[in-house]
Parts: structure tokens; C-alpha cells; sequence
């Protein structure tokens, strides 16, 4: 690739035309090496952060869609105000064994967690 101005509001409107084009959502990495391949931006870590940093900034202001993010996600322990609301909650967490007197069943190993996310958007209910 030359080195040449980067014309962020055409990388930002591509970015977003990928990210669309994915069903069950895309990761900024795989939005980096899409528009690598494309040529339209080098595949550099700094190009990465600069990409990161323009494509938070559109989702601040509205302009881009949520990319899965599976590194930033805060896990806090469930919490209720009273012990009537944990009453009142833990009888939806009641479910049966869909696998009980089933000869086989089947699971799905996934490398990735965002590769997890995706089956489980997809399989889910």
C-alpha cells in the first residue's frame, strides 16, 4: 500500500458497510482485517488503534453499529434490593435437562469466545 492521506470518513463508511454485511455481529479485528485485505488501510498496530479510536468515536456519536467486544465486558455478581425480588426472579431460572434420556448429545467446541457469542446468537431461542 502507498503512503497516502487516509480519508477516515470513507474508512469509517466502509467499516460500517462491512460490519453490516456480518449477521450476528463482527469484531473490530475482523473489521481491521477486512479493509487490510481490501487495501484500504495498512495492517499496522498503529493503524489498528487509530481505526479503534475513529470507529469508538462514530458509535459515540451515532454514526456506527455495535462490533462484538468481548474483552470489555464488566462481570459483576447478581445482586437483588430485598429477598422478595430474588423470590420473585428465581423461578424463570428454572429449567429441565433437554438432554436427560437422550442416547446422544451434542456440543460445540468454539477456539474463540467471539466465535461462541456468534453460535449462541445464532442457536439461541
Amino acid at each position: 500500500m502507498t503512503r497516502e492521506r487516509i480519508r477516515w470518513a470513507v474508512v469509517v463508511d466502509r467499516a460500517r458497510q462491512i460490519v453490516e454485511s456480518y449477521e450476528g455481529g463482527v469484531t473490530l479485528r475482523q473489521v481491521m482485517y477486512k479493509l487490510a485485505s481490501e487495501g484500504v488501510l495498512p495492517h499496522t498496530p498503529s493503524m489498528y488503534r487509530h481505526l479503534s479510536s475513529r470507529l469508538a468515536q462514530a458509535r459515540r456519536e451515532g454514526r456506527f453499529p455495535d462490533l462484538i467486544d468481548t474483552l470489555r465486558e464488566v462481570h459483576v455478581p447478581p445482586s437483588w434490593p430485598d429477598a422478595g425480588a430474588f423470590l420473585r426472579e428465581s423461578p424463570d431460572w428454572f429449567g429441565l435437562d433437554l438432554t436427560h434420556g437422550q442416547a446422544h448429545a451434542l456440543y460445540v467446541a468454539a477456539e474463540k469466545d467471539t466465535l461462541r457469542q456468534l453460535l449462541t446468537n445464532w442457536l439461541a431461542p
